[in-house]
């Protein structure tokens, strides 16, 4: 089982803030965010209709947050991580080359 790091929460909000998704919090109190959480694959992308738009929501179990977005937000996101695969191709033993490497890489307005 592979365990997400604190450097990859890190980005993945971060990636996903920037490209334009919306945060919302899921907590005992909001049953609905709940039983989406639930029916969504973490750490996937799911798309959903309305209104004859397509929006995408994205599971991130591991801060108990949904995150939605739209078709430009997606497209955004999905460029930007190539750039953050950059990052994390460095040996974990190396924290301060990564940290050095994703202040670079959010100077650069990579977006």
């Amino acid at each position: 089982m592979e365990t997400e790091t604190t450097q990859d929460r890190v980005i993945t909000e971060y990636l996903l803030r920037e490209a334009g998704f919306a945060k919302l919090e899921v907590n005992d109190t909001t049953p609905t965010r709940q039983a989406l959480m639930t029916a969504i694959p973490k750490g996937q992308f799911t798309t959903y209709w309305m209104d004859s738009k397509k929006y995408y929501v994205y599971n991130d179990k591991s801060s108990q947050a949904l995150y939605f977005g739209d078709e430009a937000a997606y497209q955004k996101v999905v460029s930007m991580v190539n750039d953050k695969k950059l990052c994390q191709s460095m040996d974990a033993t190396q924290s301060a080359a990564f940290w050095s490497c994703f202040e670079e890489f959010q100077k650069a307005g990579k977006r």
